[in-house]
């Protein structure tokens, strides 16, 4: 067994022992379900227990919606020891018909949710499914592979892909793998006059650097990328969109790439790549029987970094992983994008501003406001630098996990910060770095309960990194407050991570709410949503306790009003916008018993 197989099982003991109230939580492949949507998809634990179908469930264990996206998520997972090998018949008859036959025709029982988000959507241009297989070993099947990639080629709207216990390691994670700081890397050309040489010196430019435009196939592209995911090189770790979660695949361009004439105009429809680089070298021609379909000329670039055009790639390289290795160079002869590479010296202090500000301006483009995004991003960045020094880990991207748990195999430096604001809390004792994690998405989360109520901090979530989106400009409106300090952040977010811990402790294991407790903070302790007013309100541990006590009994008595009132549970309730006569009626009754 691996080490991260230990890693799930303790968790799952974890689950199993602190939410016994959870009713097929004992059963550890209930609980997987669970960790899936909670570690990997990062779903609220209020929402949880609402998207998991397992038993009669129609090859469908989970689900995940995202409206604004108009994407779905269909889950499977198999808790198997390590040697249980995954068939392909079951490929075929269970994980990639069962289901979506069942949505299809409209017959899907087991979530009225899913069916009903899946018949709104199912003839819309964008509607995507993502069928997602999670196997708790290595025992890839070949076979089931293949089939998988021949579904996805012929299915432009659904993608399948089965993750086993190394996929699932490295997503949890991020950038999991061993980094090397340097890469060397080919990119293809038809001749060399598809490869445009700018003498920046002859323009007389205040700063000259080496830069080339290249016409290349996008099978160069793909395989530019799948070497540097191979050797563990972060080719997009300059890329300033992934700092905020947003880098994914562009279902146009996915289209597109899979649509065997359209593709021929992709080179027409596409923006571009582009990269910066350490060093350029000379283009070489090679023989044409070196390379099929006259990619007779190569140029190698060290060090690559991708500062724009990252959702391209990642579309690439998503449509041409399906194909078959053999046949990608005829499928895609006609297929060109255009790269755009910057030679820059790294170790030039001079062109330090140089390279921030190419990263900057190449990313403020397609109808993202420049400002917003510049200063936003700037901002999170500063805000991690400055959770640290206070002794809070804050994650910008998934690969800040390992980076943090690397850098504090001692925490003894992050205690000493940040000890004294657990206690008055009533937080349990730091013992290792994920103890003190805030995700970027779960900050904005509890910002905008603050701002905007409960109710959008559940419901929202998938906004919370959007550019342009109320929820996201809201949190950054918010954060920009001249009475809004890092502590006020910190502290905000640690109510919020008490009322988490008390709910978990408590009898029934449903008070208080945390994000309700949040709404009701704002609304009343800080007398309709007055941010000057956080601070003093949490400045000491009686006070704390005092307002967790008090929505406890909040949520208790809303919680049973609201069921008797709308006849329905409390998962179809925490989705439902909070009934604010009945949360003031709790809270004086809770008052009242105080």
């Amino acid at each position: 067994m691996t080490s991260f197989k230990k890693q799930i099982e303790e968790d799952i003991r974890e689950y199993q022992q602190i939410m016994p109230h959870l009713g097929n939580i004992q059963k550890d492949e209930w609980a997987f379900n669970y960790w899936v949507l909670d570690k990997l998809f990062y779903e609220d634990e209020d929402l949880i227990e609402g998207k998991i179908t397992d038993y009669k469930d129609m090859c469908i264990d989970a689900y995940q919606i995202y409206e604004e996206t108009k994407e779905v998520y269909l889950i499977q997972n198999k808790y198997y020891s390590s040697d249980t090998l995954i068939t392909s018949e079951y490929i075929k008859t269970d994980f990639l018909l069962k289901g979506i036959t069942a949505l299809e025709k409209g017959i899907y029982k087991r979530s009225e949710e899913l069916q009903n988000f899946f018949t709104k959507y199912k003839k819309h241009q964008d509607f995507t499914v993502h069928l997602q297989l999670f196997v708790t070993n290595n025992q890839r099947s070949k076979e089931s592979e293949e089939y998988i990639k021949k579904y996805n080629l012929e299915n432009p709207n659904y993608r399948a892909k089965i993750y086993y216990l190394d996929d699932i390691k490295e997503r949890y994670y991020g950038e999991i793998k061993e980094i090397r700081k340097s890469i060397s890397v080919e990119v293809e050309s038809v001749n060399k006059g598809t490869i445009l040489n700018i003498n920046t010196e002859d323009y007389k430019l205040e700063n000259v650097l080496d830069a080339k435009y290249v016409l290349t196939p996008v099978v160069s592209v793909y395989r530019l990328y799948r070497n540097s995911i191979e050797k563990g090189y972060p080719i997009f770790d300059k890329n300033i969109r992934e700092y905020l979660g947003n880098r994914g695949v562009n279902k146009s361009i996915y289209k597109t790439l899979l649509d065997k004439e359209d593709r021929k105009n992709f080179f027409y429809y596409n923006n571009g790549i582009t990269v910066i680089c350490d060093s350029i070298s000379k283009a070489t021609t090679k023989p044409s029987t070196q390379k099929a379909h006259n990619m007779n000329v190569s140029i190698t670039i060290e060090n690559p970094q991708i500062v724009n055009g990252c959702q391209t790639v990642n579309s690439i390289y998503e449509a041409l992983e399906n194909e078959d290795p053999e046949n990608i160079e005829r499928e895609y002869k006609d297929t060109f994008v255009m790269l755009k590479i910057l030679e820059i010296d790294k170790n030039d202090k001079g062109k330090e501003k140089l390279y921030k500000d190419i990263v900057k301006f190449n990313n403020s483009q397609n109808a993202i406001d420049e400002k917003t995004f510049v200063a936003n991003t700037e901002i999170f960045i500063r805000l991690q630098l400055e959770f640290e020094e206070k002794g809070f880990l804050l994650l910008i991207k998934q690969s800040d996990k390992n980076k943090f748990s690397q850098k504090y195999e001692t925490i003894s430096k992050l205690r000493q910060a940040n000890d004294e604001r657990l206690q008055r809390f009533g937080l349990n004792t730091m013992k290792r770095p994920n103890d003190v994690f805030i995700p970027l998405e779960k900050l904005l989360q509890v910002i905008n309960a603050f701002v905007d109520g409960g109710y959008v901090a559940y419901v929202k979530k998938s906004n919370m990194l959007k550019f342009g989106t109320d929820q996201y400009n809201k949190a950054g409106e918010f954060i920009k407050l001249d009475e809004v300090t890092n502590d006020t952040l910190i502290e905000l977010y640690l109510l919020y991570k008490r009322a988490e811990q008390e709910k978990k402790q408590s009898e029934e294991q449903r008070t208080p709410i945390p994000y309700y407790l949040i709404d009701g903070f704002a609304k009343y302790e800080c007398k309709n949503r007055n941010a000057s007013l956080i601070i003093e309100s949490l400045n000491s541990k009686e006070k704390i306790d005092r307002i967790i006590r008090l929505y406890k009994g909040v949520s208790g008595a809303y919680s049973v009003s609201y069921s008797r009132r709308h006849k329905i549970d409390y998962n179809k309730m925490i989705k439902r916008p909070i009934d604010y006569d009945i949360f003031d009626d709790s809270r004086a009754t809770s008052l009242a018993t105080m």
